[in-house]
């Protein structure tokens, strides 16, 4: 399995990915990741990426593209791979498919209202980074992290109206994958308002229907 695995902001895609990860025992890579990796590394590149970090912005394609195509090629995907945050457009997803070539792409759908809510009750704990949702998913004891006790904090940037520019920019830039993929008959669309499990279980059955199964 070469994948990649999208969707809005709050739609459960890096739940999900960790899940399809131990399912197929396959790496999840995340974009994220490999761009902080290129940025401690200090080379031109990720001194790039420090930058458009630092200033808000999003990185050109030219340098997304770079640096993926960089870290990717440190990592060993010979047996499959499931891959988080890139494509982030178009233009990244045809550059993805010259280098590595997918064969499932995973779109999980929910609505901006879904989002927003689900967003604003998202805490994570400071130390270990795990992410608790107070409705959904919420610590065992309020306000601490289940695994190492460390008091849960909010993240700065999940406010209404950052959430509701992050969907925005989602909308633009990111939900055209969908046809992208669907094209070349890749795309598999789940619904990610129901909960967690359902949602594992329908994706495990239209993988099952293009011939994956662990």
């Amino acid at each position: 399995m070469k994948a990649v695995i999208f969707g809005p902001q709050g739609c459960g895609k890096g739940t999900q990915g960790e899940l399809l990860a131990d399912r197929f025992d396959v790496p999840l890579v995340g974009a994220g990741d490999l761009f902080r990796a290129e940025i401690a590394r200090g080379t031109q590149l990720g001194k790039l990426a420090e930058e458009s970090v630092s200033n808000g912005k999003l990185a050109p394609d030219e340098l997304v593209n770079g640096i993926m195509s960089r870290q990717l090629k440190t990592l060993d995907l010979s047996h499959g791979f499931i891959l988080d945050g890139y494509p982030r457009d178009v233009d990244q997803a045809v550059f993805l498919q010259r280098i590595l070539p997918l064969n499932v792409a995973v779109c999980i759908k929910i609505s901006d209202a879904t989002a927003v809510k689900r967003l604003l009750s998202r805490r994570q704990c400071p130390a270990c980074k795990t992410v608790y949702s107070l409705t959904d998913a919420p610590p065992m004891k309020p306000g601490r992290c289940s695994l190492c006790g460390t008091k849960l904090v909010k993240r700065t940037d999940d406010t209404d109206n950052t959430i509701r520019e992050r969907l925005a920019t989602y909308h633009f830039m990111t939900e055209p994958l969908t046809r992208y993929y669907r094209e070349r008959g890749i795309l598999l669309m789940l619904n990610g308002e129901q909960p967690i499990p359902y949602v594992f279980d329908d994706l495990i059955k239209k993988l099952a229907k293009l011939g994956f199964v662990a």
